[in-house]
Formats: C-alpha cells, structure tokens, sequence
C-alpha cells in the first residue's frame, strides 16, 4: 500500500466537497501528511454540474470516477451518499483503490429504494428528515432543485455478488446512533473489510467525530 496515493473525498447528499470535509479539518490534515488531496462534488452539489432532471443523474458513479480514474491506485473517503457511490465505483471498476473508507452507510445499501420516496423540498414542518437536509442544503449553499431531481434519480441497490467483487482494503464506519446500520454487517459482505462503530455518535455529527476520523486517518497510513 502507498502511503503517498492520493485521498478522494466524496461527500453525502445535501452538502458539498467543502463543506463536508473542510470544517472538521479533513483536508488540512491529509494535506500536513504530504497526501495530495482530491475533493469531488456529487452531481447537483457543490460546483458539479446541476440539473433538475433526473436523468440526468443516472450514472452518477460513472460521473464521479471520471475525477479520478486516471491517477491510477488511489485511497478514498466517503460519507453516506458519497459512501455509497464509491462502494459502486469499486464494484464496477471504474476506478482502482489501494484503500477504501466508507461512513454512514450499512447494509441498506443492498435494499431498494424507491425513486421519489423522499423530498427536501417538502414544508411539513413534521417531515424532520426533510428540514435536517434543506438545512444541510442552506448551509451548504445548495439549491433545493437540483437536489430533488438528484434523489429522484433511478438508482439500483448494490448485490452481494458486486460488493463481493470489491478486492480492495475496506473500512466501514457508522455511528451508534445511525440508521445506517451495523458496520460489521456491511464489512461481512466484502472480502477485506473491517467495521468500526463509534459509540454515542448518529449519522450527522460523524463527519466532525475525533473517534470516527481517528479510525479513518489511522486506516489511511495518515
């Protein structure tokens, strides 16, 4: 494993490359450790390309490999959504990675989900999960358009026969308090992973955890 590949940081749904990763000081650390570093936006986030149709995120994986896929074996980092492309992107080999880290995300991603199931742009101020992601959105600087249509986008889940086919060097990191599920679950799925769950942590807040970044750095040579 090379300590000096370069770091691909992919974000979750709703927030940006800089947002995500550069208040809890992701970036700076990498880079004080001589690791080059490579912050990718998702599609309609960020400064990526946003639209307001769906189809037009219908490869985001493809999308986002494009970044990267040229700089040969490189780590990476991903949180939820961004967690979540990245487990594709091995799977389909658009890209190749020395190391792989993923949080915020369990073994729902072999579940389906169903296109049109979830709205930022929904008021219902009882629609708490709605509110927590346009807040994220604000924050972020993202408009609530192009993340509608991003959410709405046909999206397969993973199979256990693609997240086998994942040879790399995983690490799975959720919180105690996340939905996302039990990290060990996830990493029996792929050949060489390791699952770490942070006590007290949720889904939120594990981005900006010492234990969780701890983990990640430690698991990254860094």
């Amino acid at each position: 494993m090379a300590d000096s590949a370069p770091v691909v940081l992919v974000h979750g749904f709703a927030s940006s490359s800089e947002h995500g990763w550069g208040p809890a000081g992701w970036v700076e650390m990498l880079r004080e450790a001589g690791r080059e570093v490579i912050a990718v936006d998702l599609p309609g986030h960020g400064t990526a390309q946003r639209s307001t149709d769906p189809a037009d995120y219908a490869d985001v994986a493809a999308t986002v490999a494009a970044a990267f896929a040229d700089r040969g074996p490189v780590d990476a980092v991903g949180f939820s959504a961004g967690a979540r492309t990245l487990l594709e992107i091995a799977a389909r080999g658009l890209a190749s990675f020395d190391r792989l880290a993923v949080m915020g995300i369990g073994p729902a991603v072999l579940e389906v989900r169903e296109a049109g199931s979830f709205s930022i742009e929904n008021a219902d101020p009882t629609d708490v999960r709605a509110r927590l992601f346009r807040g994220l959105a604000k924050s972020a600087g993202n408009d609530l358009a192009p993340l509608a249509a991003f959410a709405r986008r046909a999206a397969e889940p993973l199979t256990a026969v693609e997240l086998a086919a994942i040879t790399c060097e995983v690490l799975v990191v959720t919180g105690e308090r996340d939905p996302a599920g039990d990290p060990e679950a996830l990493a029996a799925m792929l050949p060489s992973a390791t699952g770490v769950l942070i006590e007290r942590a949720d889904h939120f807040s594990l981005q900006s955890n010492m234990r969780a970044m701890a983990a990640v750095l430690d698991f990254l040579g860094v």
